[in-house]
């Protein structure tokens, strides 16, 4: 009987201290947006001076010198003027933002037609860096 009492007093104690090891942990901050891995963060500021509505869909895109998209594409949204986009790094080479419209489905849906000159950075991309593209899409073709 006296072993019983022991065992299940040392046992209780051993309880007790896990679930007071676990609860003492560091507790995560879930609403924390920065990675624990650094990354390259790319802006892309869009300055649209265009009246009319866009119908068709646009595609915001991080390239590289090869025209390979180096983080997925996010739709342009009419009103919203930055996109971030994340890359793993270091890097090197050249990364081009462009506004492009989506080719899949009806190229006539629209009869507004967007035009914008690809900005790019050439040169190394460093973790934890951002670097900022400025977008200016019009109606208008630039004249080549």
């Amino acid at each position: 009987m006296k072993t019983t009492k022991i065992f299940s007093v040392l046992s209780l104690a051993l309880i007790l201290t896990a679930v007071t090891s676990v609860f003492s942990a560091p507790i995560d901050n879930k609403n924390n947006l920065v990675s624990a891995t650094p990354v390259i963060h790319y802006r892309v500021n869009i300055t649209l001076s265009v009246d009319k509505p866009l119908c068709n869909l646009w595609l915001v895109k991080i390239l590289d010198e090869n025209g390979r998209m180096v983080a997925p594409a996010k739709p342009y949204t009419n009103g919203i003027t930055k996109y971030d986009f994340y890359e793993r790094g270091p890097a090197s080479g050249t990364r081009i933002a462009v506004l492009v419209k989506n080719q899949h489905g009806d190229p006539y849906v629209c009869a507004t037609e967007l035009f914008t000159t690809p900005v790019a950075i050439f040169g190394k991309f460093f973790n934890g860096e951002t670097y900022r593209f400025d977008l200016y899409p019009t109606t208008q073709n630039p004249k080549q």
